[in-house]
């Protein structure tokens, strides 16, 4: 098991990944609300299709659905925002979320908070200014405190991964929400993603000291695979050996991963696959000295 810290000056400081400088304020903006409006659609369906009754028979108070309801009013408030400042703004998409039970509603939104919250941070890094940062940081910022309320007081697990939050560059976050999105319209702008193979990593929620499998069919011309581990600040490195790897220790919570060529951060040039979404929960109460919070991002450890 390899680890790097990313150690990082002020002014890059979201840039986790490495990322192509085709992104301006202009496809930025339109990027980020491509994912709010999928976040937008998340809460509406979910609201629409689950009613008090359905929360209720899940073992859900009402007011957890109202607090999903003021949720969604955020969403659309982001969208709102986002669209009327976006001479080029796109269009809502048709998506597929697969809901099936309150359940899968509840982990989906979770998900989709969390992402978005870090795709918010990565994003401030392809940005000069002009007002745009303020509408990032501040819906980001939102989206955090939405994924905290629903991780820990609904799901009773971790209000928070760590002392740091998990950027995403624009490609790292869309591959996390392009499975759900059906067809978008012709007239959208056309963005400059980076597609790679969806990744799926199994079990979801491994044991700490134990094994996941990777399933992505691996081209052949790189000697060795490595999944990288996104959390924080930090990328951990395990090599990929028959389609499985160790998990490494010291992940909390909501965790990034995706395969890459080399013991490098995520980039365009060591990417073969999308990312997913490993969680390691923890409980929503502590008792004394658990879950303090990791050492800072300035140390290093190899």
């Amino acid at each position: 098991m390899f680890r790097k810290a990313i150690l990082l000056a002020f002014a890059g400081a979201v840039a986790t990944l490495a990322q192509s400088t085709t992104w301006d304020n202009d496809n930025v903006a339109q990027y980020l609300l491509t994912l709010k409006h999928a976040e937008n659609a998340l809460f509406t369906q979910g609201l629409n299709q689950f009613s008090d009754s359905d929360f209720k028979a899940a073992g859900y108070p009402t007011w957890v659905r109202n607090r999903f309801k003021q949720i969604a009013a955020h969403e659309a408030s982001h969208v709102k925002q986002f669209t009327d400042n976006n001479s080029g703004a796109p269009a809502a998409c048709t998506y597929d979320f697969g809901l099936t039970d309150v359940a899968s509603f509840i982990d989906l939104a979770q998900r989709f908070t969390t992402i978005d919250a870090s795709a918010g941070l990565g994003a401030l890094a392809y940005i000069d200014g002009k007002g745009l940062e303020v509408n990032i940081a501040t819906s980001a910022a939102a989206e955090s405190r939405q994924a905290a309320w629903i991780t820990a007081s609904v799901q009773k697990r971790q209000p928070w991964n760590g002392a740091w939050e998990t950027p995403l560059s624009p490609d790292g976050a869309y591959s996390l929400i392009a499975p759900y999105i059906d067809e978008c319209p012709d007239s959208n702008p056309d963005l400059p993603f980076k597609t790679y193979p969806q990744l799926t990593v199994y079990p979801g929620s491994p044991a700490k000291d134990g094994t996941v499998f990777v399933s992505l069919t691996l081209k052949a011309n790189a000697a060795k695979y490595y999944l990288a581990w996104l959390d924080g600040l930090t990328v951990k490195y395990t090599p990929i050996t028959n389609g499985q790897t160790t998990v490494p220790d010291g992940l909390d919570g909501t965790v990034y991963v995706a395969v890459v060529s080399n013991q490098q951060p995520p980039s365009e040039s060591n990417l073969i696959s999308g990312f997913a979404v490993v969680q390691f929960p923890f409980d929503s109460w502590a008792v004394e000295a658990q879950n303090i919070p990791k050492i800072s991002a300035g140390s290093k450890k190899n």
